[in-house]
Order: C-alpha cells, then structure tokens, then sequence
C-alpha cells in the first residue's frame, strides 16, 4: 500500500493502541507531533507503545502516563487493522 505524504493526510487520535502493530502513527505530546513511524509493540492495556521510528530515530517508548498521544491516518491502515473481529 502507498501511503500519502505526511501533509496530504488526515490525522486522528486513537485510544486503542493495542490495535495498531505494524500501522504507521503519529505520536503527539500537548498538540505537537514528537515522532513517527511504524508501531513495533504495544502494552496489551494500550498504556504504552515502542516507535520504529522514521528517519533513522531508532526504537523508542511513549506512555500515555506521560500525556503522549497516538494519531492515526484511517488511509494508511491495513484492512486488518480497521476490521478487528470480536472476541465475543
């Protein structure tokens, strides 16, 4: 899939982190992207997340704790990733 460039996209936070392995985010703090990247991990309670971060930046960790937030670009996301079946 290819994606949009960064300006072209339409961003939204999204609470359920734990959805989102492998899907390229954007991690914000009180408005301002700090990184992004491809989502490596995640803490099953979506309380944290490890980066595969863009532009060499490495691997690195952001918790919701700490005010970081998760955004999401819908157009970017594989199938599976917006189709989640239920555990019910």
């Amino acid at each position: 899939m290819k994606r949009l460039p960064t300006a072209a996209r339409t961003w939204h936070p999204y609470e359920d982190w734990a959805a989102l392995i492998g899907g390229p985010v954007q991690v914000r703090r009180d408005g301002a992207v700090v990184s992004a990247g491809t989502v490596d991990d995640v803490m099953p309670d979506s309380s944290a997340l490890w980066l595969a971060a863009d532009a060499g930046q490495g691997r690195r960790c952001y918790t919701r704790s700490e005010g970081y937030e998760v955004w999401i670009s819908p157009r970017d996301l594989q199938p599976t990733l917006l189709f989640r079946p239920s555990s019910a």
